[in-house]
């Protein structure tokens, strides 16, 4: 009986540890994919360094496993993660956070509407939404420009599976969407308007 207790906490432990680690790896290699979309879309020109004596090795380019469109930083809950479309046939929303069909991307007037899982799985990027106030900053990196939009309007709504969203033709918002943890039946909605823009 003792050595059935210590074979299930001993498996019990492994289980653990392998989520733990593909968690981690998991991350890690989201944070490269990041690194590999600002890089890759920067416009703005590099400084010229002098490049060293002798031979230069050169590093074969790296494909992503996953091609990001733009990546979503917001510092008050210490996020940064990419932002893929939702396509048919690839449920982005399994794998980073999703822009809905319907969104107008950062570089058109319109809403930018993006929506990710809260809770406690390893794709739960919106888990810590909640904790956002009115007048936080919201950062989009999209093909050379980075967007700065402000919270102004933080709400819940029945979760129907439809939402009124602002159609501006003159100004550019952000709409970010996840359920409720601890309230059944319920999303989250954050509506932030944008601010200012800089290259990168």
């Amino acid at each position: 009986m003792r050595k059935l207790g210590i074979t299930i906490l001993l498996l019990g432990i492994t289980i653990f540890a392998f989520y733990y680690i593909h968690d981690i790896v998991l991350d890690k290699k989201s944070q490269e994919d990041i690194n590999d979309y600002i890089n890759e879309t920067s416009i703005v020109t590099k400084e010229e360094h002098e490049l060293p004596e002798g031979p230069v090795k050169e590093n074969p380019k790296k494909s992503t496993s996953i091609n990001y469109t733009a990546v979503l930083e917001i510092p008050k809950i210490n996020l940064k993660r990419g932002v893929v479309d939702n396509t048919s046939g690839f449920k982005s929303i399994t794998y980073a956070i999703s822009v809905d069909n319907s969104s107008n991307y950062p570089n058109e007037n319109g809403n930018f509407i993006l929506y990710a899982h809260s809770g406690r799985n390893y794709n739960a990027y919106f888990t810590n939404l909640d904790k956002m106030n009115i007048d936080d900053d919201v950062f989009v990196y999209y093909n050379g420009t980075k967007y700065n939009y402000i919270i102004k309007e933080k709400t819940e709504i029945p979760k129907t599976g439809k939402a009124n969203i602002y159609r501006p033709k003159s100004e550019k918002y952000i709409t970010l969407i996840t359920c409720t943890e601890y309230k059944d039946n319920f999303q989250l909605v954050l509506i932030g308007i944008l601010k200012s823009y800089t290259k990168y």
